[in-house]
This record gives structure tokens, C-alpha cells and sequence, in this order.
């Protein structure tokens, strides 16, 4: 029986992805080089260090890290606060988990204030019991720790948990933890393999989600 839900929060709560794609396109283009989808998918679930330390590789040009930091972060609060809104069916599936109990918290591979950022922007800081973000562990996505993490808090068992991710570094992190998971691609990962989710849906009101929660 599922008691508790653990959300991934890039491009599966809220639509910042795509803000991602536009700074990182920005920061590659000043230094003369393309962003494309395929180092995009390269870093999807992966900490902010690793995908700030693998564009400075890739950039060649041995910057200074805190100064990317800087750089990336103004912009993405910018736009976080500008435009990025939540994805569909992120209410409807946080109500549907109030109705039955289902415990709540989130799981990310974002740092702590940007995760605070988006929820006190939607008014959903009283959603979640906590949050594990990716300041908080010493190794990312697919790596497992994050979720273990959240379990450990949680103090129930791998199997009670049902995982939400959508990137397949997410999905090979929950099912190494031993939770059961929920693949929802994005434009971005559609066309990568998720068959060693528990469950694949096509959005986060799809109706696969509660069948699968009240078995």
C-alpha cells in the first residue's frame, strides 16, 4: 500500500525546464557555443554543481564556479518569477493525496531556495512535510541518496513510497532506493526508456496514478 508520495520538482511540478534551456542557451551562446538537447538530457536530474561544473568543462573555458552560479541563479529567479508556472494536474493530484492520507514531500536535485522560490510563489509551502534538495547530498541523481534520504526522514519502508519523476536519472534513482515510481516524460525525455518504472503516465491527473495508489 502506497502511504507516501515523494515529488521530483524540475519539469515534473513545475515548468522549469524550459528556463534552464533558455539561461544555459544564453550562458553557451556568450561563450560561442550551442546548448543542445542532447547535453540538456546529459545533466536532466543531476545537481546544480554537476550540471554548472559539466557546461564549464564543455564551455573550455575554466571559469570561475561561484561566478556561474551568480550568473545562472539571477536569471532563473527572474524567470521562475516571471513565468514559469505549474505543471497539469499538479492540484488535482495534491488534492486527491489529501483526500486519502497520502503523506507528502518533495525530492529534488534543485537547491533548497529555488525549490522556495516556486512554492511560495503557488502557495504551497503547507503542501510538503519537507523537502531533500540537492544541496543536501553528496552525490545526485541517479544516484539514489536523495531518496533514501526522504525515506529515512519519513521513517517508512522503500515499498510504501511512490516516487514521481520525470527524467530517467530520477527514475533510476527511485528504483534503486526501492520505491515503486512514477515516470511522467517531459517534451525532453519522451523518447527515453522508462520500462523499469513501476508505472508510466501521461500527466500528473492521469487516472493510472490513483488506480495504482488505492490497489
Amino acid at each position: 500500500m502506497i502511504k507516501v508520495a515523494i515529488f521530483d520538482m524540475d519539469g515534473l511540478m513545475f515548468d522549469t525546464e524550459s528556463a534552464y534551456s533558455v539561461v544555459h542557451g544564453a550562458m553557451s551562446k556568450k561563450r560561442g557555443k550551442e546548448y543542445t538537447l542532447e547535453l540538456k538530457n546529459s545533466f536532466m536530474g543531476k545537481r546544480a554543481s554537476e550540471v554548472i561544473e559539466g557546461l564549464n568543462i564543455y564551455w573550455g573555458k575554466n571559469e570561475n564556479v561561484k561566478d556561474l552560479f551568480k550568473e545562472q541563479d539571477a536569471e532563473l529567479v527572474r524567470i521562475y518569477s516571471e513565468s514559469v508556472e505549474k505543471l497539469k494536474g499538479l492540484d488535482s493530484l495534491l488534492t486527491f493525496l489529501n483526500e486519502h492520507s497520502i503523506r507528502k514531500c518533495i525530492g529534488t536535485s534543485s537547491r533548497r531556495f529555488l525549490v522556495g522560490v516556486l512554492l511560495k510563489k503557488f502557495n504551497l509551502e503547507s503542501e510538503f512535510e519537507f523537502i531533500v534538495s540537492g544541496d543536501m547530498v553528496e552525490r545526485g541523481k541517479p544516484d539514489p541518496e536523495i531518496y533514501l534520504k526522504c525515506i529515512a526522514q519519513l521513517g517508512v519502508s522503500p515499498e510504501e513510497c511512490l516516487v514521481f519523476e520525470d527524467s530517467l536519472n530520477g527514475v533510476k534513482a527511485g528504483v534503486s532506493a526501492g520505491c515503486k515510481v512514477c515516470a511522467i516524460p517531459s517534451e525532453y525525455t519522451h523518447h527515453d526508456d522508462f520500462s523499469i518504472a513501476s508505472l508510466l503516465a501521461e500527466s500528473l491527473d492521469d487516472k493510472v496514478i490513483g488506480n495504482f495508489i488505492l490497489l
